[in-house]
């Protein structure tokens, strides 16, 4: 099950990302008001929440102040991301295969400890990534008048085709 949805949030990444390549600088840094913010702004953070992630499962425990660099253009936000997302997630379906009880002992950004079985981090990457990709698709659809498809089933029905 985890590896289904690990596919998944590849799949969806890649949906947003073709999306969001579309737009130009100024609907990228548009800011939609109501509390909304930009879209740049809304994927950086997806960006920042897996890179602190990722270094708990590496044993480390980043605080607050990692930074994620500024980014121009969608093409280069995505150019840095998937450069680490694909490490990232190569790791973490590698140890889930070796070590499927694994436990994780981290520090929260606010400097609270807590261990967590490895499957219950990689089920919380996946959700945390699903609802802001669907506030994305949101953003996008205020941008463009087009969503981006993110339903699980769409995400199955593309690999029954495939296959």
């Amino acid at each position: 099950m985890t590896e289904t949805l690990l596919d998944y949030d590849a799949w969806a990444h890649e949906q947003v990302k073709g999306h969001a390549l579309n737009l130009n600088e100024e609907q990228f840094h548009r800011d939609l008001g109501d509390g909304v913010g930009n879209l740049v702004g809304k994927l950086k953070h997806l960006l920042w929440a897996e890179e602190v992630w990722m270094r708990r499962v590496k044993g480390d425990s980043p605080d607050a102040s990692l930074s994620v660099p500024d980014f121009g253009n969608p093409m280069a936000l995505y150019e840095h991301w998937d450069a680490s997302r694909n490490g990232h997630f190569a790791r973490l379906r590698s140890e889930i295969q070796a070590h499927p009880g694994k436990v994780i002992s981290y520090q929260t950004t606010r400097g609270e400890s807590f261990e967590q079985p490895l499957w219950q981090i990689v089920m919380h990457v996946v959700n945390h990534g699903t609802f802001h990709r669907g506030q994305v698709s949101s953003m996008i659809r205020r941008l463009t008048g087009n969503p981006v498809p993110l339903d699980m089933i769409l995400f199955h029905r593309s690999r029954a085709t495939a296959a």
